[in-house]
């Protein structure tokens, strides 16, 4: 923190030696500004591209941020349905769009690769308070255009970190809320100097209980950037480092225990003293500690070609630590222990479950825009190298050496331990040609080669070694028509395929028969769009889509010969839907309805679930050669699972003058299921929840421009849950469903104070 603190201390002092020497050129501006753009060219749609995007610029972002992470500030986006498990959206948070989940979506940082190579996934967790270091977000959905990373399977993000000020500033901003939520940040930066260097840092803290009981956040985020401009050159280094210590809440509540415990409870490292009372382990956290440097070098040539060659380096270390309650010794790899004679097979232990890794990115991309062509080029190469191993710190019954009292044999330290790695090769040329004043022409082209290996066991002791290599070409082509200057229509179709994440290949590797790997996913999207401009801000689109899958990988409660869980490739499936989006300004521009719905359909044809039977003593029951036993049921075609069939928001916002606005929002999600058997026994029902939010900007004060802002976080104090599991047993030869849910906050309240000078 010293350190910290000391950094921002020689900010403001190189800003007050400066302040006489800014870099304010209005056209040296807008060259910047034109610099600025290229370096997120290769990820992102323009205005003709025949894609359906939405962009959000950092106005929007500051407005919405209402102290939660990415998945909730983009809440109000078409199709996209978001969730926090500690109730409020501080910690850990999630999103599916088009009912596409985070492992499916591909997110970049400044057109370099976000998603861990392994699990494909984003955890916004990760990158605490991120949003305050951003520029602009794009959300691409379905298949979009080419990108950089893991496949955009449904849809793709391209994040835009912020740039550098033609002036020096300073910001600082606090904000509090229910649950003793607090956010803290303090940002600095010299503006651009005659010698064309700039420096901008930002740090930021934040602390909270959660709605859910251990639902606390501990978190903070530093992000500096020193960058170089000349007329037609741009060099940048930046690095984000994030902390975060978070309280487990993945386990949801059954309604049983909602009943009796109420919506806050939380299982997670409950235990029973010798007494038999109920106590809680204080430490069972989630802990990460991530280090995002990033080097990017762009060029305009001339006025015709830019180029920019980029460098990025990922470092991840973390671990999860849970106590365990009266569990085999031996499952652990700890042998019976022998204490006074006593022998102890079973115990109470503490263990933590750890990761480390180093994700290494090189990318190099074009840019040429001539006469009635606009094309854009680039590769990439990426190397991920990741460790996972487990650990004891603690264990309730230990037998020391009698002559020492030090832990034997290393008895805390070696559980598991795996290693991987991961390597890409990537190129993709798309090119956009403009045949007339009306008309367009759009095609894209991408190769992907990706080699993958495992090494080592995992925490059952089944060694999961394997090596696995993937080639994708992925090409899109589409059409965009403008009629006039309102009116717009596009067409593409596109293909994507994507590789299986470590987890669905893992499971594989350690069947003895190895029989029918998973296979990769490939989806072909169809896309058909409108759009209505004019230049009072009246806008209206429409979107269809059919997003049609093979073998796409699900989870249908099969056992494998040794007892393992079983993803399987499904032949056929698909997501079907249109989008809608309107936003109209009302009553001289002083008021301004924005709206989006999703109607869709998403099914899986030819299914088969299994399920496990017991005894009617809850025993499992096996097979003449030892095998679970299971029943089938089949389904000529069923919903694909948390892929609610309406997706919609609304809001309201009343601006009676520029530095005041009030804003109503609303947003339904339908009904969801939780698996992919159409059972409303294991299903979340449909929900409304609305949100308030207002400020105010007092734009000159002696400490310059503050802002205060107020946001009301479900208005109307509904009680709902937003996302679950779910699960199926045959008890003596009877079917019983079971399910889990997150609850989510009721009201709650958050306000913010921004003083910027």
């Amino acid at each position: 923190m010293k350190k910290v603190f000391m950094t921002f201390a020689g900010i403001l002092a190189l800003q007050s030696m400066v302040y006489g020497q800014r870099y304010t050129d209005s056209q040296d501006s807008l060259k910047n500004v034109q610099l600025e753009q290229v370096v997120v060219s290769a990820t992102r749609a323009g205005k003709n591209t025949p894609m359906t995007y939405t962009d959000i610029s950092q106005p929007e972002i500051k407005k919405n941020n209402a102290a939660r992470n990415i998945p909730i500030l983009l809440q109000n986006i078409p199709s996209l349905v978001s969730y926090g498990e500690d109730g409020t959206g501080a910690g850990y948070s999630y999103m599916r769009i088009r009912g596409v989940d985070a492992s499916r979506i591909n997110v970049t940082l400044n057109g370099m690769p976000l998603n861990n190579p392994e699990s494909q996934d984003v955890f916004w967790i990760n990158l605490p308070d991120l949003s305050n270091s951003l520029q602009s977000i794009q959300i691409q959905r379905g298949v979009g255009t080419s990108t950089n990373g893991s496949g955009a399977f449904g849809a793709s993000i391209s994040l835009k970190t912020v740039g550098a000020r033609s002036e020096a500033y300073g910001e600082a901003s606090t904000s509090a809320g229910s649950y003793n939520t607090f956010t803290s940040s303090i940002a600095a930066g010299t503006g651009i100097l005659k010698n064309g260097l700039s420096f901008d840092a930002r740090f930021s803290r934040n602390t909270g209980e959660g709605y859910i009981r251990n639902g606390f956040i501990d978190h903070y985020n530093l992000f500096t950037s020193l960058s170089h401009y000349t007329d037609n050159q741009l060099i940048r280094l930046s690095y984000i480092k994030g902390k975060q210590r978070t309280g487990i809440t993945w386990e949801g509540v059954d309604s049983t225990q909602i009943e009796k415990n109420g919506r806050r409870y939380n299982p997670a490292g409950e235990y029973k003293d010798e007494a038999g009372r109920r106590r809680y382990y204080d430490n069972e956290t989630d802990n990460y500690y991530s280090d995002i440097a990033q080097l990017q070098y762009t060029r305009r040539l001339n006025d015709a070609f830019a180029v920019n060659a980029n460098l990025s380096y990922n470092h991840g270390f973390g671990y999860y630590e849970n106590y365990i309650e009266d569990d085999s010794l031996k499952f652990y790899r700890v042998p019976a222990q022998v204490i006074d004679g006593v022998t102890h097979e079973v115990s109470d232990l503490i263990i933590q479950q750890k990761m480390d890794n180093d994700f290494y990115v090189a990318n190099i991309g074009a840019d040429y825009i001539q006469n009635n062509w606009k094309v854009n080029a680039g590769a990439l190469y990426s190397r991920y190298n990741g460790r996972h191993f487990g650990k004891r710190p603690w264990i309730q019954y230990v037998a020391y050496p009698e002559k020492e009292k030090t832990n034997p044999d290393d008895i805390f330290e070696n559980w598991y331990h795996s290693k991987a790695r991961k390597t890409e090769v990537s190129v993709f040329a798309k090119a956009e040609y403009q045949w007339n004043d009306r008309l367009s022409l759009f095609g894209d082209l991408q190769y992907r080669h990706i080699h993958y290996t495992l090494k080592g066991e995992d925490k059952d002791f089944k060694m999961m070694d394997g090596d696995y290599r993937y080639d994708f070409l992925n090409p899109k082509a589409g059409v965009f028509f403008r009629p006039d200057e309102r009116n717009s229509v596009y067409a593409s179709v596109a293909v994507a395929q994507r590789e299986p994440i470590r987890s669905d290949l893992k499971e594989g590797a350690k069947r003895e028969d190895h029989k029918e790997p998973i296979r990769p996913e490939r989806m072909i999207d169809y896309e058909l769009g409108y759009r209505y401009n004019t230049q009072q801000g009246l806008y209206f689109g429409a979107n269809i889509y059919y997003m049609d899958y093979h073998n796409q990988m699900v989870q249908t409660g099969k056992l494998d010969d040794v007892g393992y869980r079983l993803l399987e490739n499904v032949k056929s499936s698909y997501r079907a839907g249109i989008e809608l989006e309107a936003s109209v300004p009302l009553f001289a521009g002083k008021w301004r309805l924005d709206a989006n719905a999703t109607f869709s359909r998403n099914k899986i044809n030819d299914y088969a679930a299994y399920y496990d039977m017991y005894d009617a003593n809850e025993n499992p029951l096996y097979d003449e050669n030892n095998k679970a036993r299971q029943q089938k049921e089949e389904f000529e075609s069923t919903d694909i699972s948390f892929s609610p069939d309406v997706v919609s928001a609304v809001s309201l916002t009343y601006n009676p003058f520029s530095a005041l606005y009030f804003t109503l929002t609303g947003k339904y999600i339908g009904k969801q299921y939780l698996d992919n058997t159409s059972n409303d026994s294991k299903s979340i029902p449909g929900y409304f929840v609305s949100n308030f939010s207002a400020g105010y900007t007092f734009d000159k004060t002696p400490l310059g421009s503050i802002n205060l802002q107020v946001f009301v976080n479900n208005l109307l104090n509904k009680e709902y849950v937003a996302n679950g599991w779910s699960g199926t047993g045959i008890y003596d030869g009877f079917k019983s469903d079971y399910a889990g849910y997150y609850p989510q906050a009721t009201r709650n309240f958050t306000a913010r104070l921004t003083v910027s000078f």
